[in-house]
């Protein structure tokens, strides 16, 4: 077969347990289906492979987003919070609780959201795209629960990290937001 896609789940299916080449191939369909516009496929295809053995904690994170994105909240959160249990304080717990934040502002409002980021904002690494990342999505859930100081507070120290970082696309959207959210 020479479709990736398809090819990848033709291996995933021939097999019982994980072997590199199938997880591989299966990691790599995933990330083309996403980029086609296609999270549903990408979430399927990570969970053959978290299925066929390949279960680690950043497989189920993207799953779980995947999942998300493609319209089904209530397995991606499932996804994170069993993950999140299994891992040790750190930045990857971190980027979970982000993931997580995102579903539970959607699902249960800004005020849970804001408790998951600013109890596990502290386990990520400052200076890093998913610090930045979550301090972005705190002053945004902080200011529409009328935290507007700490709102600025947060979105400053975002903008710090993202000009020590010097990546222009996470600068850019920290002093985009900081600008609407001085406004508000």
């Amino acid at each position: 077969v020479d479709q990736p896609e398809l090819r990848a789940r033709h291996l995933a299916l021939g097999t019982t347990s994980a072997d590199p080449d199938t997880v591989h191939a299966l990691d790599d369909a995933a990330q083309m289906a996403r980029r086609r516009g296609a999270p549903t496929a990408a979430a399927e295809l990570l969970d053959l492979a978290i299925n066929l053995g390949g279960d680690e904690p950043q497989r189920r994170i993207r799953s779980a987003a995947y999942h998300f994105e493609g319209g089904d909240p209530v397995r991606a959160r499932s996804l994170l919070e069993a993950t999140m249990k299994r891992l040790e304080p750190g930045q990857l717990r971190a980027m979970a609780a982000s993931t997580l934040a995102t579903i539970v502002m959607y699902a249960d409002g800004f005020g849970p959201a804001a408790g998951i980021l600013e109890r596990f904002l502290p386990e990520a690494v400052a200076g890093s795209p998913s610090s930045i990342e979550m301090l972005m999505a705190l002053a945004y859930v902080l200011i529409n629960i009328g935290r507007k100081h700490d709102s600025l507070q947060r979105i400053n120290e975002a903008v710090v990290q993202a000009e020590q970082l010097g990546e222009p696309t996470l600068l850019s959207r920290a002093l985009g937001l900081r600008v609407v959210l001085q406004f508000m």
